[in-house]
């Protein structure tokens, strides 16, 4: 039975570490470290009947490190680093969440602590090993449209309100929307054209959230809870969204409060090192079936445009008037591609097997996302790279 160790027992590692079960392959949770550790420990999760609990990592790590086949850390995000960088010297492989880091100071940090070390690390990156760009990734290496030249992807997702509605609101625990959702879609950008980002010019705004409500208000203690749109009130009676009105709990503070630094849109032009253009743009209001996801790829011979949301693919050919279509049926978690995630760390632990969604393409993307959230800031063209001096927060 491989023998699983988790750092920071949050949400989205909790999920990943059922999903592994998915491959019948025996695993058990042996031990957790949380500062929560007694909460958790109380909750008597079948999952974690056998693990020993931690109120920290370097507990765990002293205690466990020896006796364990891998590491999850699913802390929240301003912790990545930190946490990755203590288990680099224990040579176990290492599921690790998005981001990878927030500053410029952790991803330095996070390079050079694992750039001696050779255990896998699989990066939580499932939009590059969904069965979607699996399929695209085929489709461009067999030369189909010829070499992409351009890309224009776009990222408007209906449920981008937990961002000013829940912890994630908090700047200085995420880093900011780059950070949060365009890692992902420049992550499999950067996979599919099997290039590295050169420069980068970027822009945000906060347009739509924002306003002047108390920044700690929440729907239940607020006198508009009624009136207000994103209210769970009308959310319930527009949007026919749950059960039940529902006021109260963690994911309810106030989205039109003042002292927000997150943006709700944004957007950047990339130049890769072969010259290859790529436009990016994210939205964090659209809702329902306005949701959209996915890219087009432009060569001389074709064009690829495929979207998670349609489950669809299709191929566009240059020489003549026809359009190929490929649909995808179900419906998976993160499009299937937390599957093929849980997978990948299943055979880094057993059989030392390498990560298709590795460190590097990590650093990389927090590397670029970085970059953009500086020339939105600056309102400058950024070379992305390593910084030669200290960089702000």
């Amino acid at each position: 039975m491989l023998r699983i160790g988790i750092i920071g027992y949050g949400s989205r590692v909790s999920h990943m570490a059922r999903d592994l079960a998915v491959w019948g392959i025996p695993y058990g949770v042996t031990a957790i470290a949380d500062p929560r550790a007694a909460e958790i420990r109380a909750r008597n999760d079948p999952l974690l009947q056998d693990a020993a609990f931690y109120e920290s990592a370097d507990d765990l790590l002293a205690s466990e490190s020896g006796r364990l086949d891998g590491i999850m850390i699913g802390t929240r995000c301003r912790l990545h680093t930190e946490m990755a960088c203590k288990v680099a010297p224990t040579g176990l492989p290492l599921f690790l969440e998005k981001p990878v880091a927030i500053t410029f100071d952790q991803v330095q940090q996070l390079a050079q602590s694992w750039q001696h070390a050779d255990a896998p690390v699989v990066v939580s990156f499932p939009l590059r090993l969904s069965p979607i760009v699996q399929t695209v990734k085929e489709i461009v290496d067999s030369g189909q449209i010829g070499t992409v030249e351009n890309v224009v992807a776009w990222c408007n997702v209906p449920y981008a309100s937990v961002y000013y509605k829940t912890w994630q609101r908090n700047y200085d625990e995420n880093g900011g929307l780059f950070l949060q959702k365009a890692t992902h879609d420049l992550d499999y950008i950067n996979y599919l054209l099997g290039q590295r980002p050169a420069w980068i010019s970027a822009m945000k705004a906060l347009r739509v959230f924002g306003g002047e409500m108390p920044f700690d208000l929440q729907c239940k203690d607020c006198a508009l809870r009624e009136e207000c749109p994103e209210s769970p009130f009308n959310r319930f009676r527009y949007g026919f969204e749950g059960q039940a009105v529902e006021f109260g709990g963690e994911r309810q503070w106030c989205v039109f409060a003042e002292g927000f630094q997150h943006e709700d849109m944004g957007s950047c032009l990339i130049e890769y090192e072969n010259g290859v253009q790529t436009v990016y743009a994210q939205n964090f209001f659209t809702r329902y079936e306005a949701a959209q996801r996915g890219a087009r790829l432009y060569g001389y011979k074709g064009t690829i445009e495929f979207d998670w949301y349609r489950n669809q693919i299709k191929v566009f050919s240059h020489s003549r008037p026809t359009v190929e279509t490929i649909d995808f049926s179900g419906s998976m978690p993160h499009f299937g591609g937390d599957r093929e995630l849980c997978y990948d760390f299943l055979m880094a632990m057993r059989d030392g097997a390498p990560s298709r969604s590795p460190l590097d393409a990590g650093i990389l993307s927090a590397l670029t996302c970085l970059w953009a959230r500086e020339a939105a800031n600056t309102r400058q063209v950024c070379r992305v790279e390593m910084p030669t001096q200290p960089m702000g927060v």
